[in-house]
């Protein structure tokens, strides 16, 4: 099985946002040594303590600081922007790494406030076009638009070869049917109704047909991104659990409370009512356990599904655990890496 990182950015307690980004670089690194697949970057916006809103520059400082592992700009939020813009700075970090970077094509609000901050046109209500930006962006990454469109005469870097390698990031069987209808690859998100992944990735599998753009894929490829939280012991992880458990507890909120930085554990009890247990659901919001307990979930999900890569999102601010937790996993599933 491989596994890869999804990392959110956050910023250590002391810290500053340029420290969060030196610790990535640093993280990336240690990623790679120990055999990870990928090391994505998500995009949000307007989250104090959170240090990603420009994934497709910062990815750049990453390809350039390891040789193997994929780079992901692992959320292109596509519904703020131009689909062309978007192409011109991925086909650049393409031609600058060929072969190692990888783009999540996604759409999401970022906040009444910063949405409108994002948009060309403020005062215009913008039409839903998502999936037509979608097919727009993909044949920009493979210099093939079809005829029929407006912007057929013109192309990104004709001399460099398709790239980078698209994933639709899907929630529900409606999205995992447009990744397989285009041919693209399936990032199927675990995060906000996790018991939709088994089904996202069956309707993913059944959609699938080859791409017939340049840039997609001739069979279906795909991977479920997981929220895991490790400790050597389960109370350890349960504790450690307990402050990601209150920023979404938070953000979900009807009135959407975005914390200024990560609880301290006992702001999150407070928030939380109380300790949480890991619980053991088929399909949890956060899988909280040991390297072993971890693997033997992980290994009960692949069989549900047929996936053979997991992305996993720790959300801890202490670099030393957070390596510490992928020197755990590494070992646990043998990632033949060098830990």
């Amino acid at each position: 099985m491989k596994l890869s990182l999804l990392d959110p950015l956050v910023v250590p307690r002391g810290s500053t946002s340029g420290g969060a980004l030196r610790t990535a670089v640093a993280m990336a690194q240690q990623a790679e040594r120990l055999g990870f697949t990928r090391y994505w970057i998500v995009e949000h916006h307007d989250v104090a303590f959170e240090a990603n809103p420009a994934p497709e520059v910062f990815a750049a400082a990453l390809a350039g600081a390891t040789s193997r592992i994929r780079i992901g700009v692992g959320g292109v939020l596509l519904n703020h922007y131009s689909p062309y813009k978007v192409a011109e700075a991925l086909r650049t970090l393409n031609a600058l790494y060929p072969g190692r970077i990888d783009v999540g094509i996604g759409r999401a609000t970022a906040g009444p406030l910063a949405d409108r901050a994002l948009q060309r046109l403020r005062e215009a209500e913008l039409p839903d076009d998502h999936a037509e930006h979608v097919e727009e962006l993909i044949g920009w990454l493979g210099n093939d638009l079809p005829a029929s469109s407006p912007f057929h005469g013109i192309g990104i870097m004709r001399d460099e070869p398709p790239g980078p390698l698209p994933w639709i990031l899907a929630v529900s069987e409606e999205s995992a049917r447009r990744a397989g209808r285009l041919g693209l690859g399936l990032a199927c998100s675990a995060f906000h109704k996790p018991d939709q992944a088994p089904h996202a990735m069956a309707a993913y599998r059944e959609a699938f047909r080859p791409s017939a753009y340049a840039a997609g894929l001739p069979a279906p490829q795909s991977f479920i991104a997981v929220r895991i939280v490790l400790g050597e012991t389960l109370e350890e992880a349960e504790r450690l659990a307990m402050p990601v458990r209150a920023v979404f507890r938070q953000r979900r909120k009807p009135e959407r409370i975005m914390v200024e930085r990560l609880p301290t554990l006992d702001e999150a009890v407070a928030i939380m009512g109380g300790m949480v247990a890991a619980g053991n659901e088929d399909w949890p919001a956060f899988l909280v356990g040991t390297a072993d307990s971890v693997r033997a979930r992980l290994r009960r999900m692949a069989d549900i599904t047929g996936v053979g890569e997991f992305m996993i999102q720790d959300f801890l601010d202490d670099p030393a655990l957070r390596l510490r937790n992928y020197e755990l996993l590494a070992r646990a599933f043998d990632l033949g890496g060098a830990g």
